[in-house]
């Protein structure tokens, strides 16, 4: 049975510091997919995952993915869900029916009608999908993760955690975009002088030393680095890393 419910938004969510940073990190690199899976099969022991993007007048797209195993045939799934199979998918149109907020539905393989759509979770060993829709401006976004047989279904206190993990990937998703794609404003490689002024101009509450820390995490300077490069104690580095 297909279910259809909205998301929860009171979900607080415990996220490790090494999780939160390591996403953050990848943002606008090739690791994305497989950084934001890794956070998400520890958290909900799943074996795929994908996001995908609906815009008015363009095609469906595959923003990330990744997969523990079948990793082939998972990605070749992507591309008939962008293709085709997403016309035939029963919980986009549930989904879309109540989308004044974001929404959560739970998939079995045996809901599914269509005999090609079916095969793709018979090609990766997949029972069960969860996928949260959610609007960010124009775009309609999708974020499914997949469980396989020898696994429980997913409970409704997993589908909650899953909806606050998903509103923070999602926070991710347009910025990984644009650093892909190389639109105008979001240059693919900064130096430490132009990620503080993109912080500076988008979190504009970050103080000036906070900017200079965080601006150097993303360059990929380890903390004793920064503590030398800005003659500061390496638990000053610490503490700002955390704020």
């Amino acid at each position: 049975m297909i279910v259809v419910s909205p998301a929860r938004s009171d979900e607080r969510l415990n996220l490790s510091t090494r999780d939160a940073c390591a996403v953050a990190n990848s943002i606008g690199t090739e690791s994305y997919g497989d950084v934001c899976f890794a956070m998400l099969e520890r958290a909900l022991n799943v074996e795929h995952w994908a996001l995908f993007r609906f815009r008015s007048g363009s095609p469906l797209k595959c923003v990330a993915t990744a997969s523990k195993r079948d990793k082939a045939a998972a990605k070749d799934n992507c591309d008939r869900f962008v293709g085709r199979c997403y016309s035939v998918d029963p919980t986009v149109k549930a989904a879309s029916a109540r989308l004044s907020a974001p929404t959560l539905t739970k998939m079995a393989i045996h809901d599914i009608e269509d005999p090609q759509y079916r095969h793709c979770f018979e090609l990766t060993h997949v029972q069960e999908r969860v996928s949260f829709f959610s609007w960010i401006g124009l775009d309609l976004y999708q974020l499914s993760i997949f469980r396989g047989p020898r696994k429980a279904s997913f409970s409704a206190p997993e589908m909650n955690h899953f909806a606050a993990l998903a509103k923070l990937l999602l926070a991710t998703a347009q910025k990984h975009e644009m650093l892909i794609d190389g639109q105008p404003g979001f240059p693919r490689h900064l130096n430490i002088e132009g990620i503080e002024r993109l912080l500076k101009l988008h979190s504009p509450e970050l103080s000036t030393r906070e900017r200079e820390v965080c601006a150097r995490a993303v360059s990929g300077k380890t903390i004793e680095g920064t503590s030398l490069e800005l003659d500061i104690r390496r638990t000053s580095v610490i503490t700002y890393r955390q704020r």
